[in-house]
């Protein structure tokens, strides 16, 4: 990753910033408690205002403001410029053409993105390939394969910009 060349960072939801470990019937707005990601929040308030931040998320039961109220619960939701969910674009992260959208949406080149997920295939290897500069939250220190960015802790990756 080129940390100087990016303008944005966005941000996978689910077991990147909150802890997807409710009812899988609800949308997460709806759980009776949500858990923050443990450093989210310290992450988020080193990179805010430095970057713009952004959600991007492949959710299918979320709809733009049930994230923004999740994150409003998770004392979040300041930090971010814009949220792009799947239900809104009818896409997912790891096609072409929702990084296309974000970063016309944005203001930037595809390229000038930071994107940190926690799922390796749609929030890494299938951004990487339209040219985000993806990062690997992998919190369990899995194997990471060649050229690959991983960060073990949330703090580790807003690390990276300093």
């Amino acid at each position: 990753m080129n940390a100087s060349s990016v303008r944005i960072i966005c941000f996978d939801w689910g077991d990147t910033l909150m802890l997807d470990d409710g009812p899988r019937d609800l949308p997460m707005a709806l759980w009776p408690e949500v858990h923050v990601v443990q450093g989210a929040v310290q992450m988020l308030d080193r990179l805010h205002g430095r970057f713009p931040l952004c959600i991007a998320t492949n959710a299918t039961m979320a709809p733009k403001p049930m994230v923004e109220q999740t994150l409003e619960r998770g004392a979040m939701r300041h930090h971010f410029s814009d949220i792009f969910t799947f239900t809104e674009l009818g896409l997912k992260k790891d096609t072409p053409e929702f990084w296309r959208i974000v970063a016309t949406r944005m203001g930037v080149a595809i390229d000038e993105i930071a994107m940190l997920g926690d799922t390796l295939e749609s929030d890494v290897l299938a951004p990487t390939r339209y040219g985000v500069q993806a990062v690997w939250f992998n919190p369990q220190s899995l194997a990471v394969s060649r050229g690959v960015t991983a960060v073990r802790r949330l703090e580790d990756f807003s690390a990276l910009f300093d």
